[in-house]
């Protein structure tokens, strides 16, 4: 199967983000009414208004970074991703990456004392982990590196189309 091009995997690919897309906007939905007017819980006051914002912002930034990964599928599809566009788009998905990251790490602030930080834990439900946001720095790194290595094969790209 193709990388790129029409009828490809980059085509399979947006289609997925399409359906993340609209699959995300229920569930957002649904965790909003739960977390806030259904199952409020130890949730409460200036905590709920913190927690709620905190959510806010790391699900905007998902669903702004799953419309810059549509971008960059675009260019795939149209076989050149190459293009600066690409750069800008990687650049702010880094940025989003490393402002999700600081959501968790608020979270961790305001709940602190509630439930301890527990790295990787294990329970009747199964094996969890509260390793987000090392997830989402990491990946900010190396989206950062992407970036980079995105603008270095433009320039050589550009480079090369001035010899010709």
């Amino acid at each position: 199967m193709k990388y790129y091009g029409k009828k490809s995997l980059s085509q399979v690919l947006l289609w997925m983000l399409d359906i993340i897309l609209v699959v995300g906007v229920g569930l957002s939905i649904l965790v909003y009414y739960n977390t806030f007017f259904k199952n409020t819980g130890n949730i409460n006051g200036k905590n709920k208004i913190v927690l709620g914002i905190l959510l806010t912002i790391g699900v905007v930034c998902i669903f702004l970074i799953v419309f810059e990964l549509r971008k960059i599928v675009k260019t795939l599809i149209k076989s050149n991703p190459f293009v600066w566009s690409n750069v800008k788009s990687l650049k702010k998905i880094s940025v989003k990456c490393f402002i999700i990251a600081a959501c968790y790490f608020g979270n961790f602030v305001a709940s602190f004392g509630k439930e301890k930080y527990k790295f990787i834990y294990l329970d009747a439900k199964g094996i969890h982990t509260d390793t987000e946001p090392i997830i989402f720095i990491l990946a900010g790194i190396f989206i950062a590196i992407l970036a980079g290595v995105f603008k270095k094969a433009i320039e050589y790209k550009e480079e090369n189309d001035f010899t010709i």
